[in-house]
């Protein structure tokens, strides 16, 4: 016989739990209603419902434990702040404890000298706290003043956590969402085959680390809910678990802990019991990612899983589910760095999907920056104690900083980040597994550094290329202040000034990072190419395109003011485009970066190459020269732009056959495609002002006659001269070049060498 179903004090039936949170109609049977067998939720019949907890006394708490009662962690009560750096994160258990990553996350460390995390309430009548530069804020005086208020503010904040503001994260719409996101999280075997390239992603948002050991708990703890038999039911319990950790509040970190080097102690930071959704979002992103950065036949991509995607697709399906965990935690009172670190993720994954050149990215952008200031990773102290989590903040900290450049510099808006207002330490260059090894290891790591910071192995880590680029953002926003500035006037002198600081840091950088080459524009000292693998040689290149990047921009300003001929500006956009097909033409050793090469071309090579061509159209007098503006004192007079028409062509070739060679599946293919239609059509133009062959240019010539080429452009003693087109001058074939039959200088080369077939990768 059915027990008979509870009553209320009005005489209606009692509904459970989850009903009665989510304000919906409960059918009241026992022991689950059929509202929460369709959620997949616990029904659970509370004896008491509507009853108020009260806090524990102190001496009802248990002695090792400073407890926090559930009703303060679900009214958005805080804990005490500390001082630098603030991270959440969770202290390790004690002995009582069974597992370190099922704490209870109420319970805290023991108290006493040895306590690493302070938990003590603090009451405060404002979410959140002022800082001693927000003087500004609305709240700053009652938090500067917090003393001499006394009891006012204590008891406005009683009645404010009375009210209480909790959000009720189970309801239908959520739960839906949250299920049909998980359905789709990767299975064990694709995140096993896409984790072979994870070290390919030179990228401190995406943590190698951090993603290791979240799907390992993911694996280990819900694995037989996430295996290739999931159904919605069993997803829905890692949903409630991850809806049950959103409810709890996030614990602040003391960097001057010991517990900091802990490995709980930082692996609970973003993992263990506070696995959120944020975290999720964040696997999402890199398993997009890494989806994107495959090519077409992978294996990965055979899976009967993947349901038939290609890269582009399966990526596409991440950042869906990346966006979905995003909205998950829209309910959140409180941005924590991992929140902005999913948020920039997602972003990421949809600038590599489709074009760079969308305002949706650029909305996309201005939110992860709101994100970014708002959790005050903005304003980060001096880099002074060395912890796992102070040099995580660092890194991310500087990167945004300069990625908010690139930004800017890509589009011409305005930065959202100044150094005015912003205080981002380079961290120090450590790998991952220094970082998080312990104490003793990152102690070590840090005493090998130099007093610069960089490490003198000679390694490449993440953070390396990270710093080489940082450093390069204060030259980046005094070139923004000066082209975007409105009515501001700047001299040649304040360019030129620049451009010395700009050399003066990368004269700063360690020998092992720097660009070498001679002079053919290709670095052939193989003792340096047997040293450095083919990625190291990738990034020490690509930190050569944005030192590259930035004295071309500098020269465009003196250019754009007249102070410049345009001859510094024509080298630089010439070497920019040698180093850029340097890194094409061994495209074969850098299959696994190949990703990026669509990115460089439209970042770095379109605006060189648009130089180069302006300059070839000059030179064959299909465009006007510029003129130098008279009317101003120092202004540059103007001389042609000397250079090499052959070479330039050359040059813009190949860079067609660059654009030409970008998959059609790539995000900037489009860009890609127009631009080399109008790079082809101005090459045209050039050869068709060469006039038509004679009839005795075209006809077969006699054996061991003098060949001769009439373009017309240059002539050898005034070779690298900008001169007329007119066909008065004419090149003779080096007589060593002419043989019987013009092709028999094939045969005099030894195949079986490979000396033709396996250029080396030379940088």
């Amino acid at each position: 016989m059915p027990a008979e179903p509870r009553r209320r004090h009005n005489g209606q039936p009692q509904a459970c739990e989850p009903c009665r949170k989510s304000k919906i109609r409960c059918d009241h049977e026992t022991p689950k209603c059929s509202r929460c067998v369709v959620r997949g939720l616990d029904c659970v019949y509370h004896p008491a419902p509507m009853t108020k907890r009260r806090p524990p006394s102190a001496s009802h708490a248990p002695a090792h434990f400073e407890t926090t009662p559930l009703a303060d962690l679900l009214t958005g009560s805080t804990f005490v702040p500390s001082t630098g750096s603030q991270l959440p994160i969770v202290p390790p258990p004690s002995a009582e404890s069974s597992s370190p990553l099922v704490a209870d996350p109420g319970s805290t460390a023991s108290s006493g000298p040895s306590a690493g995390y302070n938990t003590a309430q603090r009451v405060t009548l404002f979410q959140k706290e002022s800082g001693r530069h927000e003087t500004t804020r609305f709240s700053a005086v009652f938090f500067e003043n917090e003393d001499s208020f006394g009891p006012a503010i204590l008891d406005a904040a009683n009645v404010n956590h009375e009210l209480g503001r909790e959000v009720d994260v189970t309801t239908w719409p959520r739960m839906e969402l949250a299920v049909n996101t998980l359905m789709n999280f990767p299975t064990a075997r694709t995140c096993e085959m896409l984790m072979t390239g994870l070290h390919h992603i030179h990228d401190v948002w995406v943590s190698p680390t951090m993603v290791r050991h979240c799907l390992d708990q993911v694996w280990t703890e819900y694995g037989n809910c996430l295996d290739l038999r999931r159904t919605r039911d069993s997803v829905s319990r890692l949903a409630n678990d991850l809806f049950a950790n959103d409810k709890k509040p996030y614990l602040r970190f003391n960097p001057d802990d010991d517990s900091s080097f802990d490995r709980i102690g930082w692996m609970n930071w973003f993992a263990g019991p506070h696995l959120r959704w944020e975290m999720v979002g964040i696997l999402f992103s890199w398993a997009g990612m890494a989806f994107r950065h495959r090519q077409e036949w992978d294996p990965v991509f055979h899976l009967p899983e993947q349901e038939g995607r290609n890269r582009n697709t399966a990526a596409d399906k991440m950042r869906e589910c990346a966006a979905a965990c995003v909205r998950l935690c829209e309910d959140h009172f409180e941005i924590s760095d991992i929140m902005v670190i999913c948020m920039k993720n997602s972003s990421k994954l949809q600038s590599i999907i489709i074009s760079d050149e969308s305002d949706r990215i650029r909305v996309d952008y201005g939110t992860v920056g709101s994100a970014f200031i708002t959790a005050g990773l903005h304003r980060q102290p001096p880099l002074g104690k060395v912890t796992p989590f102070s040099q995580h903040r660092a890194a991310i900290a500087s990167s945004m900083y300069y990625l908010d450049k690139c930004e800017s510099l890509f589009n011409a808006r305005p930065p959202m980040l100044s150094r005015h207002y912003c205080q981002c330490p380079l961290p120090l260059d450590l790998c991952e597994e220094d970082v998080y090894g312990g104490r003793e290891r990152l102690a070590a790591a840090v005493a090998r550094l130099d007093k610069n910071g960089w490490n003198t192995e000679g390694h490449i880590f993440t953070t390396t290329w990270l710093r080489a680029l940082a450093m390069l953002s204060p030259i980046r926003e005094r070139i923004l202040e000066l082209s975007l500035s409105i009515n501001l006037q700047f001299t040649k002198a304040q360019v030129e000034d620049i451009i010395v600081q700009l050399k003066q840091i990368v004269a700063s950088y360690p020998q092992h990072i720097q660009y070498r080459r001679n002079s053919g524009g290709l670095s052939r000292s193989t003792s340096y190419v047997q040293a450095r693998s083919a990625h190291d040689a990738y990034i020490i290149t690509r930190i050569q395109l944005d030192v590259l990047q930035c004295r071309f921009l500098l020269h465009r300003l003196l250019v754009s003011r007249r102070f410049s001929s345009g001859q510094d500006l024509f080298d630089t956009a010439q070497e920019t485009m040698s180093v850029i097909l340097s890194l094409w033409l061994n495209r074969d050793q850098l299959h696994d970066v190949n990703y990026a090469f669509d990115w460089i071309a439209v970042s770095y090579g379109v605006p060189c190459a648009g130089i180069l061509c302006v300059e070839l159209l000059r030179a064959s007098h299909l465009a006007p020269p510029a003129l130098a503006n008279d009317s101003s004192a120092t202004a540059a007079v103007y001389t042609p732009v000397r250079l090499s028409r052959s070479e330039v062509i050359q040059s813009l070739t190949m860079f067609g056959a660059l654009l030409d060679w970008i998959r059609p599946t790539d995000n900037n293919s489009q860009l890609s495609v127009k631009f080399r239609k109008v790079l082809q059509r101005i090459i045209d133009s050039v050869f068709d002002t060469l006039g038509p062959l004679q009839d005795g240019q075209i006809r077969e010539m006699p054996n061991k006659q003098v060949y001769q080429r009439q373009y017309g452009v240059q002539s050898q003693q005034m070779r690298g001269q900008n001169l007329s087109p007119a066909t008065d001058g004419q090149y003779d074939i080096d007589p060593a070049l002419i043989t019987d039959d013009d092709m028999d200088w094939l045969n005099t080369l030894d195949w079986t060498q490979g000396g033709w077939l396996d250029q080396p990768f030379l940088f």
